[in-house]
């Protein structure tokens, strides 16, 4: 599988960006000019409405710009909406008809003939890993889906279903920033080594409380970063992003903006290399005391 890009762009807020399908175009172009390909989607982005308003946009470019993304999206969720009125309960499936029906819609929302990478979004305790496997190899057999992955598993979990697929798993889609740091205890980073793939980090920015914090923890790392800033004269976002890909299982980081200039300051993360100390510092703020 082609690598993914080192910063990847992530569409879950798009109906809040307020963009017409030209908008959408160009910000595609201009994230491939700053060599951010990879493009995270979910079918239940913006209660089911993101993929299709991309779509719109994805339309607009031409077949030779479309090639060069690499089209990732999620499925598993059941959400409550209007759209499917007999649902009772917000819940995961992940049976063989789900699987390849969320895959079929995607691609029509998306105007699509294939997705690079096909994730499950959330870990069930009912999924059963041959039925997911049999979607998994229909899927490739027939174009629809390229590569395979996970999205907030475990290790354990990443394993089990990794037994019966006889795909590759490409990925493991977890939370990961200088506010969310069991990755790096819990076995997640030690498990992607392992087994060498990139993890995709989402929230990179802890959901935005780098910028309004809301616990004194918060308030620790915010001040710290406001310091790093004010040093290494970058803005607190870019030293985010560079903390995080300074992690040795390499993530792309999923940054979640509609605006060009924060793309331009996730890709200047890229060329600045984390201080060691630094990096502890906000290690020691994020956990609340140092290491042993």
């Amino acid at each position: 599988m082609k690598p993914f890009s080192p910063i990847s762009h992530g569409y879950w807020r798009l109906m809040d960006w307020n963009l017409s399908p030209q908008d959408i175009a160009s910000l595609v172009q201009a994230s491939l000019d700053l060599g951010i390909y990879t493009l995270d989607h979910a079918d239940i982005y913006g209660d089911y409405r993101c993929e299709a308003a991309f779509g719109q946009g994805f339309g607009v470019l031409a077949p030779s710009v479309r090639q060069k993304v690499q089209l990732v999206s999620k499925c598993g969720i059941k959400l409550l909406t209007a759209s499917a009125p007999e649902r009772r309960i917000k819940h995961y499936d992940y049976s063989y008809a789900h699987i390849v029906q969320s895959v079929e819609n995607s691609l029509q929302r998306l105007g699509a003939e294939k997705l690079d990478v096909l994730l499950l979004h959330r870990p069930s305790p009912l999924l059963q890993p041959e039925e997911v496997a049999r979607a998994f190899s229909d899927l490739q057999a027939s174009g629809k889906v390229l590569n395979f992955g996970v999205s907030n598993f475990t290790p354990s979990q990443f394993d089990a279903l990794q037994s019966a697929c006889e795909q590759p798993l490409v990925t493991n889609q977890v939370q990961i920033s200088p506010l969310h740091v069991d990755y790096l205890f819990d076995g997640g980073q030690d498990h992607a080594l392992l087994h060498d793939y990139a993890p995709m980090a989402w929230s990179p920015l802890g959901g935005g409380r780098l910028f309004a914090p809301k616990s004194e923890r918060d308030h620790a790392v915010a001040d710290l970063f406001k310091q790093l800033s004010e040093v290494h004269h970058l803005p607190i976002d870019t030293l985010a992003y560079a903390w995080t890909r300074k992690l040795p299982s390499n993530p792309t980081v999923v940054v979640g903006s509609g605006k060009r200039e924060r793309l331009e300051a996730a890709v200047r993360a890229l060329d600045f290399d984390f201080p060691l100390e630094d990096w502890y510092a906000v290690l020691q703020a994020s956990r609340g005391h140092g290491i042993a």
